[in-house]
């Protein structure tokens, strides 16, 4: 099986979080039309990543625990506009960290994702992103 590949649209850099919207390619072929979006941020003390409620959804939540562990709750539902609908509905989930341990966060993402992000050390591989 391949690996999960990631398009950044948006990447905005403030000066306590780092915000990155995109799309999610999953290591097979997609079987729904629209593209599966994602909207994370990245703050001082956690990771908040909104992905789509769909079949893709739940494989790269699933994906993202085997790598990172569990997130402390299971993935909550976003739904926007009417609430009796589920188009567009959204899964989120949170990470929680120790502030100081934002930098090692930030490397693992960016090794996540490919691709290098403002303030991630890329000299080094982190022991995290083995897992």
């Amino acid at each position: 099986m391949g690996s999960w590949k990631f398009e950044i649209l948006s990447q905005e850099v403030r000066s306590r979080r780092l915000i990155l919207e995109g799309h999610i390619f999953p290591p097979y072929p997609r079987p729904y039309y629209d593209p599966m979006f994602f909207y994370l941020v990245l703050g001082p003390d956690y990771l908040s990543l909104e992905v789509s409620r769909d079949f893709d959804g739940d494989n790269f939540l699933s994906y993202l625990a085997r790598l990172w562990g569990p997130p402390e709750e299971g993935p909550r539902i976003q739904v926007g506009g009417r609430q009796d609908e589920e188009e567009g509905a959204l899964q989120l989930v949170e990470y929680q960290f120790m502030p100081d341990l934002r930098p090692e966060m930030l490397r693992r993402l960016a090794a996540l994702l490919g691709q290098p992000l403002p303030g991630a050390a890329t000299d080094s591989p982190s022991p995290m992103e083995e897992a």
